[in-house]
């Protein structure tokens, strides 16, 4: 794994003590915390557009959400009552909502689609790295750019960023307790790569122990939920100022094929929770102006429901982005009910600009081309 440029952190430190209004700018990367709606999140009864409630009803019978199954935003659209809270970040100018994303020719596999987005791919080109592999390395300062909590870490895999996925802090740390160090090297490739891992575990081990050595206590309850504890853990990561630039947790099956009313209430529920907890941390501990949520999923849902009491695999999908220096609203307009292609809305947002609005607005890597002819979107306020 490449290693940092010490020497470039200590002159960074020193700046920061010289200047301490410059310290979160400084010695602290903007932290981005992915969230994977796993499973294909049916978006349409998460965000609802108030002005297409007739053609809703009618593609959604009862599937569909009442009025006192949503809350309303503003005059024009309103979310699943179970993301009430999110009220709050919605009227402080902190909670963003990304309608239409998708892209052209949309692959309706889940294996092949949550591919497709966490590579920033064509629908029909294969990369070898993730969207983020390459981009850390040059904004981090740590020695690990990147946390996964629970499943797949591949934003983070196949390039150049160090990064580790673990189930939580506490097995993490009972699992590395015996790794021993080594210095060996090879020029096995098969060998070159384990004991590549070997020192990926021995990096986190210290970042982490480090970072222990802080005692830092959470001032806010967690929900008690695996979602709610890995933001939890997240969260206590953050609070070490150990300067890791990204973090990944996933949340589902929100495959909602059949029955879906109960399970979707509860997940999105839980995923309301989690990320509130989160925010109120962050804003007491005065570093929520540092970081950004931001949702993503396979697929969006089909425009209307099915015989199961579900919905199937769709395309385009509306989602969520919050921090302290989120620009609040609505970017992209949301899908047209009556323009459907193949049973599905056609997605006006183009994914990956918004991944590489988030590189170049967030990281402030303002040349950075994710692929050619992407649009910008204005998302972050400047510090």
């Amino acid at each position: 794994m490449n290693r940092r440029d010490f020497l470039h952190l200590s002159g960074a430190s020193a700046l920061a003590a010289a200047f301490p209004s410059l310290a979160l700018a400084t010695t602290n990367p903007p932290v981005l915390i992915l969230i994977e709606l796993n499973g294909g999140n049916d978006s349409h009864n998460t965000v609802l557009d108030l002005e297409q409630l007739g053609l809703y009803k009618k593609l959604r019978p009862t599937l569909g959400l009442a009025e006192d199954e949503r809350v309303n935003l503003d005059k024009r659209f309103a979310l699943h009552r179970s993301l009430k809270a999110f009220k709050e970040p919605w009227q402080k100018g902190e909670l963003a909502l990304v309608h239409g994303l998708g892209y052209p020719e949309a692959n309706k596999s889940h294996f092949r689609s949550i591919e497709i987005w966490d590579m920033a791919s064509a629908h029909d080109e294969y990369l070898s790295a993730g969207w983020l592999a390459n981009v850390l390395p040059k904004i981090s300062r740590s020695e690990i750019d990147a946390l996964t909590f629970g499943r797949n870490a591949l934003p983070f895999s196949g390039g150049s960023a160090s990064h580790v996925q673990l189930e939580n802090l506490s097995k993490y740390f009972k699992k590395i307790k015996g790794v021993k160090e080594n210095s060996q090297t090879s020029n096995n490739s098969a060998l070159s790569h384990l004991l590549g891992l070997n020192q990926n575990i021995q990096d986190s081990k210290a970042v982490l122990m480090r970072g222990l050595s802080k005692e830092i206590t959470l001032k806010q309850n967690f929900p008690n939920t695996n979602f709610g504890k890995q933001m939890a853990d997240i969260a206590k990561v953050i609070r070490m100022d150990l300067q890791v630039p990204a973090f990944k947790i996933a949340i589902g099956s929100f495959d909602t094929h059949k029955g879906q009313k109960g399970k979707h209430q509860q997940l999105l529920k839980q995923l309301a929770d989690g990320m509130m907890a989160l925010r109120a941390e962050l804003v007491q501990s005065g570093q929520w102006s540092n970081v950004l949520m931001m949702t993503y999923s396979e697929f969006g849902r089909r425009a209307g429901q099915n015989g199961s009491g579900g919905c199937d695999h769709g395309t385009a999908a509306t989602h969520f982005l919050m921090g302290g220096r989120v620009r609040g609203g609505h970017i992209g307009a949301y899908p047209s009910f009556e323009h459907l292609e193949n049973r599905d809305v056609v997605y006006n947002v183009d994914f990956r600009s918004l991944y590489q609005s988030v590189i170049r607005s967030w990281w402030q890597q303002e040349k950075y081309i994710l692929s050619p002819g992407l649009a910008s979107l204005d998302i972050i306020h400047s510090v």
